[in-house]
């Protein structure tokens, strides 16, 4: 076996690369997931919206709150200013980090070990790591990989520097300590593994760690301070909850398993049964072996173990109990070595079983592998990964099972999304999220009277809340009622205006449904008023509410002209407020006072023709979307479905002129513009 080692040692660098990279390609063209869009992606002081400099990403609470991590939202800065914000970039980074990290643990266990064909071997097991594809395919953990990478490469120089005394060495290990700690909390425990290694290889000289380790305390120091005003009063931390002694011995069993065999794999919540109690047991009893035998690698990586963890345990508080496998990070490596070691032993031991001595390595890589490829494809979207969440977790959670229920309803799902809604309201009476996804379900299966039923049990059992309110409005639109709409929702706004709770985003939630109602009542001049609110307030057009202010006081033929100027210079999620706009601009100047009734007959004429499509008869949804386009030059929304109904009944050459028709308005609509491509037909604004 030492034989084939030594052939691989020309190449092991190129293997650990193959191999990370074969087993992460699948990856490169994964989506984001979870929290990457907000925390990531719609991050102003990452996207260019905030005019910034390298160095405010050092200013706490500047970036994010409840995480201190500068050096980390430095590389995403730099992704999204290079590449923009593109999921291909930040996987590829994102596995570079992690294969590099790998390979500077090679290096650092040929040191700590002394034994190449354990190291690598170890090595082989990190890189196939099944708790690893957390941080590694997840774009918000890159940071994990990015302090794993400056935390090995500072234990490496620390070691080369105590052996050789080499003042260079030392500055380059403090200089990575800085850049860990900087990328991601959990590197503050390199100091203490420092302190570990000393006394378990160079006890001898136990008395000179007080100068080589004294460099680093004053940075870890100034560190916690830092991070503890980053997550101090934090929403993310602000829930008390408490956990019993058998809980957290539960978090310890967790861990101790995923060490070895990672069968439970959640990016949430794990199963906290009695087996684990098998394992601790055990595990107790090695520790007396390794401390009565006095085995020094042993010793060195158990206490390593512990440290790594110990942050994560919940012992000293009792609102913090983590459970991803992200945190196991660190505490991997020793969990890889004495498997390694295991293996090795195993192998001397069976020295006359030729096929039966290999089966120790082949089972490990083979099972790590094999639980590998079956969890990567949970991250491939937010789809697969709140599904698999949902379906895995031990417990039912409010937040997961939203989510979830959430997934189902963008997917067409309603029936199933009604359920989790119920099974949210079961969880809690007053859990709004339940309630929410409830009414979004029943409008969308057009079920109006549960609807109806639902948002008033919602009312009664929260009279505090606005969102009941809300929703009666958004029932009312639906009906057409939307008098009645606009009344719900001022009492809703009157109502959420008395909380301290309330936020931009709730604000947003008003802001689009007035605009929807002044569109719906061909209210231009209120529909600019709200527009340039919303501008200012969510940077909607990026504009501060300047593009509104020049709108104001012209005549019909300035604000369609700029309306369409828009239109052609820019490519936005908002295009579609200022189609909105121009139709509420033609329907005012068209039908001056009358404007409202004709805009809600269009809308009632719109109904029917999805009625008509329903029942198959087309020729009469045609008719009905053809009259109202001869009504409304500017109503997009019956431009599309006539497109759609066309490309439905093979009238190819129809379908064109129409989506052409929709280029002439907004040239920039990139939807279209795939949809004329797709099927070969003629694109005249390009």
């Amino acid at each position: 076996m030492d034989k084939i080692f030594e052939y691989i040692k020309k190449y092991d660098i190129l293997i650990l690369v193959i191999l990370g990279s074969l087993l992460y390609y699948p990856t490169l063209f994964y989506d984001f997931v979870y929290d990457d869009i907000p925390a990531v992606i719609n991050n102003e002081s990452l996207n260019g919206i905030k005019q910034i400099n390298f160095f405010q990403f050092f200013i706490p609470k500047f970036v994010i709150e409840a995480v201190y991590t500068p050096i980390t939202f430095i590389v995403y800065w730099l992704i999204i200013k290079i590449y923009g914000a593109n999921a291909f970039a930040f996987h590829f980074i994102n596995i570079f980090f992690y294969i590099s990290s790998s390979i500077a643990l090679l290096y650092l266990l040929k040191k700590i070990i002394n034994n190449y064909s354990i190291a690598f071997f170890a090595v082989i097991l990190y890189i196939l790591y099944p708790c690893h594809i957390e941080n590694t395919v997840w774009i918000s953990a890159m940071g994990y990989n990015i302090a794993t990478l400056f935390f090995f490469l500072s234990f490496l120089y620390f070691i080369i520097a105590f052996d050789e005394n080499k003042g260079s060495n030392y500055i380059y290990s403090v200089v990575f300590y800085i850049l860990a700690i900087l990328s991601q909390p959990m590197a503050v425990t390199l100091p203490a593994i420092l302190v570990l290694w000393v006394y378990c290889f160079r006890r001898e000289r136990l008395k000179e760690l007080i100068k080589y380790i004294f460099a680093y305390i004053p940075f870890l120091l100034i560190y916690l301070f830092l991070f503890r005003n980053n997550v101090s009063n934090s929403y993310r931390f602000s829930e008390q909850i408490s956990h019993s002694f058998i809980e957290k011995l539960s978090v310890f069993g967790k861990y101790l398993v995923h060490s070895i065999f990672a069968f439970d794999l959640n990016p949430f919540y794990t199963n906290i049964s009695s087996f684990y109690i098998v394992f601790i047991i055990p595990f107790l009893c090695f520790l007396f072996v390794v401390i009565h035998k006095k085995n020094k690698i042993l010793e060195f990586l158990v206490g390593s173990y512990l440290i790594s963890l110990f942050p994560y345990l919940g012992i000293f508080f009792d609102n913090v109990l983590l459970l991803s496998d992200r945190y196991l990070l660190l505490a991997s490596v020793s969990s890889c070595i004495l498997i390694s070691m295991f293996c090795f032993w195993i192998f001397e031991k069976l020295k006359e079983k030729s096929l039966l001595k290999y089966m120790s390595f082949f089972i490990f890589i083979v099972l790590y592998f094999s639980l590998s490829l079956a969890y990567l494809p949970v991250w491939n979207n937010n789809s697969s990964f709140w599904s698999y969440s949902y379906e895995n977790s031990s417990k039912k959670d409010i937040n997961i099972s939203s989510s979830y229920g959430t997934i189902l309803l963008n997917n067409g799902k309603f029936v199933e999304a009604s359920n989790v809604g119920d099974e949210l309201i079961k969880l809690s009476p007053k859990n709004k999220e339940g309630y929410i996804l409830k009414i979004h379900s029943l409008l969308a299966l057009n079920e109006i009277d549960k609807a109806i039923a639902v948002c008033s049990k919602f009312k009664e059992a929260m009279p505090e809340s606005f969102e009941s309110y809300l929703y009666f409005s958004d029932i009312n639109f639906k009906l057409q009622n939307y008098d009645k709409s606009m009344e719900y929702l001022k009492e809703a706004h009157g109502k959420a205006l008395k909380y301290a709770s309330y936020t931009a985003f709730d604000n947003k939630l008003f802001t689009d449904r007035m605009m929807r109602l002044y569109y719906v009542n061909s209210d231009s001049n209120k529909f600019i008023e709200s527009l340039e609110e919303s501008s200012r307030q969510f940077k909607l057009l990026n504009d501060d509410g300047e593009f509104s202010k020049i709108l104001k006081e012209k005549k019909y033929s300035d604000r369609e002209e700029i309306c369409l100027n828009y239109l052609k210079r820019n490519n936005s999620e908002y295009s579609r407020y200022i189609l909105m706009l121009l139709s509420c601009l033609y329907m005012k100047e068209t039908y001056k006072e009358d404007a409202p009734q004709v805009m809600r007959e269009l809308l009632k004429e719109m109904n029917k023709a999805e009625e008509f499509i329903k029942k198959g008869d087309n020729k009469s949804a045609e008719n009905i979307y053809l009259s109202i386009i001869s009504k409304n030059k500017y109503i997009c929304e019956a431009y599309y479905n006539l497109g759609f109904l066309y490309l439905r009944i093979n009238r190819q050459i129809e379908a064109n002129k129409i989506f052409n028709k929709i280029l002439e308005i907004n040239p920039n609509d990139d939807q279209i513009k795939q949809i004329l491509v797709n099927l070969g037909l003629n694109t005249k604004h390009e």
